[in-house]
């Protein structure tokens, strides 16, 4: 009977939702808030169909004609290391961009180091080992 209690619990477990249950590219709206509640705000982007939801600890994502398509989270513990990445990323082609130009004053250059294998990015300063966001998306 002990057995037969542990072994519900456990096949419970496993099918209850997950933060992490997110499949960008496939998840819906509704799937999403299912499982991540419904978002403490929504803003409209210039992108048709498109739509950030704004969750708490300053995680967004972005949907796009109702489908997930990507998020961005703050850095969570080691995370915020870039030497994290690099050896997170160490059995993936990653490409290093530029994603913005800083015009003002000495601001240096906004980076992205992405691993597609992963479907993650992280943008850090240039010429900076600290990561200021984790970018989600699907993986190719």
């Amino acid at each position: 009977m002990r057995n037969l209690l542990l072994l519900t619990l456990v096949l419970m477990a496993s099918c209850a939702p997950s933060t992490n249950s997110t499949q960008f590219g496939k998840t819906t709206f509704a799937e999403l808030a299912i499982f991540k509640g419904e978002p403490l705000r929504v803003e409209a982007i210039p992108v048709e169909g498109g739509k950030i939801l704004i969750y708490e600890n300053n995680e967004k994502i972005q949907t796009q004609n109702d489908i997930v398509t990507n998020s961005f989270r703050d850095p969570k513990n080691d995370e915020i290391n870039l030497i994290y990445w690099k050896h997170a990323f160490k059995d993936c082609e990653f490409i290093i961009s530029q994603i913005s130009e800083k015009t003002e004053g000495h601001e240096l250059a906004e980076m992205m180091m992405k691993c597609d294998a992963q479907g993650i990015g992280v943008i850090y300063t240039d010429g900076s080992e600290i990561v200021s966001r984790i970018l989600e998306y699907e993986k190719k």
